[in-house]
């Protein structure tokens, strides 16, 4: 119903009908922050409601502005009756926000670790056992945010802590004693004769070249496609902007080392 209705406008291309993301039980519905557009969305889901029986809960319901004035907030809240946002946003488990993010907003993911760490006895484990929870378990928990974003350093930083005492003390921490071998050798592959603890800093990078290697092949990814319309894939400048866009720039030379072209028909090809 939404996607039929022309007049309700998507934010970043008023040519184009208003997206809805869903995903489980999440609903996301990004709108222009016009009086009409938002008055016409409510007047859709006011319909799919008496349509259905299914009612729409706006006291759960947030409303989060991006570059809009105060007055108009206030008018699309009267609207819509939800509650107001702001960014950063948690939206299937990473946190979504229109300025670089801040070190509080991974505490969650150090958490998780604790969590972890907190109900594990140690003391029952050898160092190759020790190895495998860190590898196996601190390690996956982080796959899902290193896929999507960089991890500041500090949070890596705080991560690396936590695994390094547990693995050389079974505790939260550890002295310089304690560590039988640098952490740089510990991360090194087994072939190496290393405990093949993973990088995690590598890895966050590995994982974010995959995005890169969407962009270049695009496939069914609607995102892909999007940006491949608005940037130079050979400089990724262009109409898209902002600290995560930044980051994936940064990863373009290794991406270029680690990867081969093949011109075929040219039609894809920019000399």
């Amino acid at each position: 119903m939404i996607k039929l209705q022309a007049s309700i406008r998507h934010p970043a291309a008023p040519d184009l009908r208003c997206p809805v993301l869903q995903y489980a039980d999440d609903t996301l519905i990004l709108v222009w922050a016009e009086r009409q557009d938002v008055e016409n969305l409510k007047t859709v889901l006011d319909q799919f409601s008496a349509t259905t029986g299914l009612k729409i809960n706006y006291d759960k319901s947030t409303m989060v502005p991006m570059h809009t004035t105060a007055t108009t907030v206030g008018a699309l809240q009267r609207i819509l009756g939800c509650q107001i946002g702001s960014f950063p946003q948690t939206y299937l488990g990473l946190p979504l926000s229109d300025t670089k993010l801040r070190l509080t907003a991974f505490a969650p993911l150090i958490s998780k670790s604790d969590k972890y760490l907190g109900g594990w006895q140690a003391t029952l484990l050898n160092p190759m056992g020790m190895a495998v929870l860190v590898n196996t378990v601190l390690d996956s928990q982080l796959i899902y945010a290193m896929s999507v974003l960089q991890l500041p350093q500090g949070t890596l930083d705080a991560l690396d802590r936590r695994r390094r005492a547990f693995l050389w003390s079974g505790d939260e921490q550890v002295h310089g004693a304690q560590c039988l071998v640098a952490w740089e050798k510990v991360c090194q592959e087994k072939e190496q004769g290393s405990m093949g603890i993973k990088d995690i800093t590598a890895e966050n990078k590995c994982l974010l070249l995959k995005l890169l290697h969407r962009l270049h092949n695009p496939g069914d990814s609607a995102w892909a496609r999007w940006v491949r319309e608005r940037v130079d894939l050979a400089t990724l400048t262009g109409d898209v902007a902002g600290p995560h866009w930044r980051d994936l720039a940064e990863l373009l030379p290794l991406f270029r080392a680690v990867s081969s072209c093949v011109v075929g028909d040219g039609a894809s090809t920019c000399f």
